[in-house]
Parts: C-alpha cells; structure tokens; sequence
C-alpha cells in the first residue's frame, strides 16, 4: 500500500504521514522535501521534480523489495496532472494507492509556521498562502487527493481519520 499526503506549507504533511507510517507493522516514511532537497533546487524546474519524483519510485521499489509493504509520502502537488505524473511512476510497484489532501483554516496553518521559528518565516508565511490557493484551484480541475481538513484537530486525530477511511475503503 502507498499512502500519499498532499497538503500546503504548514498544514501538518509530514506530522500526519509519520504518524501514519507508524501504524503500521512494518512501513517507510519518505518525506518529499528531505528527498528532494537538491542544491539548485527551483520549484518550478520541471526537471527538479522529475528528478525527485523518479527518486521516490526508485525509493518506493527499493523498500517493497526489501520487505516493506507500507509506504507513505508526503509532499506538495499543485495540480492534479503533478500527482498523476508520481502516481503513473509508483503503480509499478503498488495498485493499492490512497492519496489525502490536506486543508486547514488560515490563522491555524499561519500559527503552525510561526510555532516553527525559521529563518524565512516571511517567505513561508507568504507561500503557504499561495499554495492554498493554487492548491484549491487544482481541486476544483481534478483530484489533488481526499479533501481532510486539519482545523481544531491534533495529529493523531487527522493520522486515524485517514486510518480509517483507509480500513473502509479497503474492507469494501
């Protein structure tokens, strides 16, 4: 099984993918912006992402071939075509794919990146914005993940949600 959760900056992406990851007997957690942490990296380098996408794959089939079932990954997708092209590339090694979106309310999210005490809190604070943003126009084009939203919820509250939608969908 590969779970992927999508979400914009803040919003709780790799708190709920390792909370997640954890649920399982025996999973990998592979945090797409560790993995894609390349120097240059311009977020709209479509050969940056390919990059990182083809290393996910090469990732994801290392790990199911070595005995791990369960994978889960986080990472940002704008559009609905930007999620297909990984999940085009990651079908090889599992049918069984669950992609989330994550939503939260602004001064939550804004909260969240504050709480974090970065250097580039502007940027982050402006970008979360236009992610949402994007992020709600891609929705509205195509499927960008199961709408989850994150407002007044802990971690542990949004991993079991998606548990249990998972154990729904799987058990029908």
């Amino acid at each position: 099984m590969i779970i992927i959760i999508n979400g914009s900056l803040g919003v709780g992406k790799t708190s709920v993918a390792e909370a997640i990851h954890r649920k399982f007997e025996k999973s990998v957690h592979l945090d797409g912006d560790h993995i894609g942490n390349v120097n240059p990296f311009e977020i709209y380098d479509n050969n940056c992402i390919e990059y990182l996408y083809s290393t996910l794959a090469l990732l994801v089939g290392f790990h199911k071939k070595n005995g791990y079932p369960n994978i889960v990954i986080n990472y940002v997708f704008e559009s609905p075509e930007s999620l297909k092209e990984l999940i085009n590339l990651l079908v090889h090694y599992d049918k069984e794919i669950y992609t989330y979106w994550l939503t939260s309310e602004k001064d939550q999210q804004r909260n969240r990146i504050q709480s974090r005490k970065r250097d580039n809190i502007e940027w982050e604070l402006n970008r979360f914005i236009e992610l949402q943003n994007i992020q709600r126009k891609a929705s509205a084009s195509g499927f960008i993940g199961k709408e989850i939203n994150t407002a007044m919820k802990s971690i542990e509250v949004v991993a079991e949600i998606i548990w249990k939608d998972i154990q729904n969908r799987v058990s029908n």
